[in-house]
């Protein structure tokens, strides 16, 4: 990740995470809030995460943001199960409406 951002204004990158459950974070710092460098890490890290069968998510669950790249670490088959499953337990879509499904 350093490398890649070598020609932005990069303070820190900084991994870190759960060992125990193989959960792993990147914190990046900058000066000042940067698009350029947000173009450069999102879609590398979500890309690089399913492409090493990972997950985009984990303890917190997928949330609005990242809603839009579930699929990069769930199959169509487990997607269409949880939609099922969120049907079956909240038919009036009442808990956390809009979050996923």
């Amino acid at each position: 990740m350093r490398e890649r951002l070598k020609d932005q204004d990069v303070v820190t990158v900084c991994g870190y995470g759960h060992l125990g459950d193989g959960n792993l974070h990147v914190n990046i710092s900058v000066r000042e809030p940067n698009p350029a460098v947000y173009a450069l890490v999102e879609p590398f890290i979500y890309e690089w995460t399913s492409q090493h069968k990972g997950s985009v998510s984990a303890e917190h669950g997928i949330g609005l943001a990242k809603k839009h790249v579930i699929h990069l670490s769930k199959n169509q088959t487990s997607l269409n199960l949880m939609r099922q499953i969120k049907q079956m337990m909240d038919p009036n879509n009442i808990m956390n409406p809009y979050k996923l499904f």
